[in-house]
């Protein structure tokens, strides 16, 4: 699986490094001091549930230059949503999930037009992380949650490889459906957003 982490502080960074340590092909767009140091000395995530450490990664500051992939987890900050989602617009091919994991109600909203609609997933992320100096995540409690799904309820193949990725890292990551959630089943789509 393909991932480009568009944003890569302290919740880009800790998924983004989790999915590369269990071997998907992740990218981190990043800026700035984060972007040189972890073009020098790769990416670290320091963690009570275990540290990471990439010492090699491919970040960029233009995202245009990793071409189309599978899948986008969008971790920005709010106030740059529709500069960043233009900057992604060559990374989304027919089949492309994008899911924000930023805080605020409106962040789909802003981005759906933007994205569109087909690509366009329900994401939420519960962490606390920081970048605690250039290069280095910061895990600072023990919660490592990821609920995400399809607007459109439909069960995805997107959905479904990236839920088996996630697990692998040992994020707690979920797919609920209504349907799912009667019967005890996890699968991968949802109506109803946020979880």
């Amino acid at each position: 699986m393909k991932i480009v982490m568009m944003g890569s502080g302290g919740v880009g960074g800790l998924i983004g490094a989790r999915l590369a340590q269990v071997g998907c092909d992740v990218s981190f767009v990043a800026r700035g001091a984060h972007l040189a140091a972890m073009r020098e000395h790769g990416l670290t995530l320091e963690s009570p549930l275990g540290n990471v450490h990439l010492p090699k990664v491919r970040a960029t500051d233009d995202p245009r230059t990793l071409g189309p992939v599978d899948l986008v987890f969008f971790a920005v900050k709010l106030w740059d949503t529709e500069a960043a989602a233009r900057s992604i617009l060559p990374l989304i091919g027919p089949d492309t999930g994008v899911i924000s994991l930023q805080n605020g109600v409106v962040k789909d909203d802003i981005l759906r037009p933007i994205v569109g609609a087909r690509a366009l997933m329900g994401g939420v992320a519960y962490m606390a992380t920081t970048i605690s100096r250039p290069g280095v995540i910061e895990h600072t409690g023990t919660m490592q949650r990821v609920v995400f799904g399809e607007y459109d309820g439909r069960r995805s193949k997107r959905a479904e490889t990236l839920l088996e990725a996630l697990q692998k890292t040992g994020i707690d990551a979920s797919c609920p459906t209504t349907s799912g959630a009667r019967s005890g089943r996890n699968s991968c789509s949802s109506r109803e957003w946020p979880p």
